[in-house]
């Protein structure tokens, strides 16, 4: 087995973080939302075994179906997010985007262990479904948890109190040298946000 690499693609008009996971030749995708070319270019032929939308907001899902469609992988989601993509869909349309068409997923769960020993645990709060994805010495946490910031709640299915519970949570399970890889902007490390995350510090876990 080689060493696993994560490459960022920044794609949309909200400057979403895609993700190409791979280890050799095998790669996984995390949130495709948009311009599925740059996704695919980064990939350069390489077999792409699933992708997996840390939630289902429409800049992380954009391009999934394209993806799908070219590659023949599964899609994964959480089934929580899966039973709101209405909601989601509307939500896209209200801000003038056009809502994702995606086909059916193959659903994770706590504990689900995807291709590539990724590892996905429930990290609720940003939506219901919302989940983190954990490798070797790195985490994708979508948008539960930024460099300085954390997720928003205000949008279908948001909860404040779910959202630290799940920050709160990293901070206590992973180490700090974890780099934390999120849904946008620059990486950071658990460690720098359970210290200095003017939200949700770790001083506001219980």
């Amino acid at each position: 087995m080689g060493v696993v690499r994560v490459e960022t693609v920044v794609v949309g008009p909200l400057s979403t973080n895609a993700y190409v996971i791979c280890n050799n030749d095998s790669c996984v995708v995390v949130d495709p939302g948009d311009e599925v070319w740059k996704i695919m270019r980064v990939l350069r032929g390489r077999k792409v075994l699933a992708v997996i939308a840390t939630h289902l907001h429409f800049d992380h899902v954009g391009a999934v179906r394209d993806i799908v469609e070219l590659t023949g992988t599964p899609f994964m989601v959480h089934r929580l997010d899966w039973e709101l993509r209405d909601a989601y869909a509307e939500l896209a349309m209200s801000w003038g985007f056009k809502a994702p068409i995606l086909p059916e997923p193959t659903f994770v769960n706590e504990g689900f262990t995807a291709p590539l020993d990724l590892r996905v645990i429930h990290t609720p709060g940003h939506s219901p479904g919302s989940v983190s994805i954990i490798g070797d010495g790195f985490v994708l946490t979508g948008d539960t948890l930024f460099s300085g910031s954390v997720g928003r709640t205000d949008l279908p299915g948001g909860d404040d109190e779910a959202l630290i519970e799940s920050v709160c949570r990293l901070y206590r399970e992973l180490p700090g040298s974890f780099i934390v890889y999120p849904g946008h902007g620059p990486s950071t490390t658990v460690g720098e946000e359970a210290g200095n995350n003017p939200i949700i510090p770790q001083s506001l876990c219980y």
